[in-house]
């Protein structure tokens, strides 16, 4: 019968263990060329991900900020010139629990005739309201999408 013996095996080369070092090393320097640009990438979807966020906000607070205008129920003409502040306390009211922050933000309520000058005193049925948003987002990266973004939202609904 055959038995090997441990004489009998030959033993490995050495060169086959520097290679395994050098490609751990390899490895290490491909690691650290990457990570930079991982990191670059990683960033960016957040900070997109963050600026889409205070995008919809503000769209979502200027229609809620339009639709607190109409709800007015007056009984006086005097009573209607409270609309803008309405539309602004709901916008307040919207944008407190988000994140966003209220100074970066800017409130324009306006009335539309179909024809000649409006305003919130003399409003009649069929005028329009205008809420305008606009919005300053502060980027994180800013070498990505530059310090600020301005977002502009407008919503315009009719009173009846």
């Amino acid at each position: 019968m055959w038995k090997w013996s441990n004489a009998a095996v030959p033993a490995r080369p050495t060169r086959h263990r520097h290679r395994r070092r050098r490609s751990r090393g390899q490895a290490l320097v491909e690691f650290a060329l990457m990570l930079p640009v991982f990191l670059l990438i990683l960033s960016g979807i957040l900070d997109f991900g963050f600026m889409l966020n205070a995008r919809m906000t503000v769209i979502s607070a200027a229609r809620e900020g339009a639709r607190a205008a109409l709800n007015v129920q007056a009984e006086t003409l005097a009573e209607f010139a409270t609309i803008p502040a309405v539309a602004a306390a709901r916008i307040t009211t919207v944008i407190a629990g988000t994140g966003l922050t209220a100074g970066d933000l800017a409130t324009t309520t306006t009335c539309v005739k179909t024809s000649g000058a409006c305003t919130f005193a003399t409003v009649v049925a069929g005028d329009s309201v205008a809420v305008t948003l606009t919005y300053t987002y502060r980027s994180f990266f800013p070498l990505l999408f530059g310090n600020t973004i301005t977002m502009t939202s407008k919503v315009q609904m009719v009173l009846y």
